[in-house]
């Protein structure tokens, strides 16, 4: 197994030891960090040990907000994984790293249920394919038609989701791999990307970090999020407000070779 932690100091390392925070914000679903260099959200990740927040960001180097992805506090972690977000998820970066402009859908569950269709298609043994979900999200019926859909939820939604640590049982095997882009703040995406090698893997959500270091970590599509008014994003965050379907956000789509072969296919 390779070390764990090369995939946060690769992200980390990436970020100008000269940008530097100007505001920072954590509200009841969401983290926002405001820098030199442009805004980042992610989802806010509730557990792990309580070491709190430190105080005074303003003025310190983003890189060095963004080493707290790190921590074991998962809510100081959320900040930290906004502060990546901060400088990686801006559409100028993005365009070298495989954005797809002329997506017909951003949605990760509108786009992954014809991949899961093709397949289907492309079993000759009358089997179905494998898909496993880690987090609980809506909407997975388009796939659920095509393949034989398993989710992993730390925290049981539904009477058919499974433990987290069936991870280790399922994704070795899986054709299909859909992630939530909080697994980077639980640290748990290092060895979910390890387990899913086979598989083509998506990693969804706000909190989804789109950068070189994912995809060579493994992550063939990422469905994620840019902040396209950060002054709504700031208001909404600090209300104590969801992010989904406030305008704050522009939902993006980027893909490796490999992933842009699953969907062009």
């Amino acid at each position: 197994m390779t070390d764990a932690w090369s995939l946060y100091d690769q992200m980390i390392a990436q970020i100008p030891e000269d940008v530097l925070v100007r505001h920072v914000s954590m509200g009841a679903h969401h983290c926002l960090v405001e820098a030199e260099c442009g805004t980042g959200v992610a989802a806010l990740h509730r557990g792990g040990v309580r070491l709190r927040m430190e105080r005074g960001w303003v003025g310190r180097p983003l890189r060095e907000l963004a080493t707290c992805a790190k921590s074991w506090d998962f809510e100081v972690a959320s900040t930290g994984v906004a502060a990546l977000n901060a400088w990686h998820n801006q559409l100028g970066r993005l365009d070298a790293l495989g954005l797809i402009r002329d997506a017909e859908s951003t949605d990760p569950f509108v786009f992954l249920a014809p991949i899961a269709a093709r397949m289907a298609a492309e079993k000759n043994d009358g089997s179905r394919p494998r898909a496993v979900v880690v987090g609980h999200f809506p909407h997975l019926g388009a796939i659920a038609e095509h393949a034989n859909v398993s989710v992993l939820e730390r925290a049981s939604r539904a009477d058919t989701d499974l433990p987290d640590t069936a991870c280790e049982y399922l994704l070795p095997d899986a054709d299909l791999v859909v992630m939530t882009g909080m697994t980077l703040a639980n640290k748990t995406m290092p060895r979910l990307l390890e387990l899913s090698r086979g598989a083509l893997t998506c990693v969804v959500g706000p909190s989804a970090t789109i950068c070189a270091p994912v995809f060579e970590a493994g992550v063939d599509l990422v469905a994620g999020s840019v902040v396209a008014d950060a002054a709504l994003a700031r208001e909404v965050v600090t209300c104590g407000a969801p992010l989904h379907g406030s305008g704050a956000l522009e939902h993006v789509l980027a893909a490796t070779l490999c992933g842009r072969a699953a969907l062009a296919r």
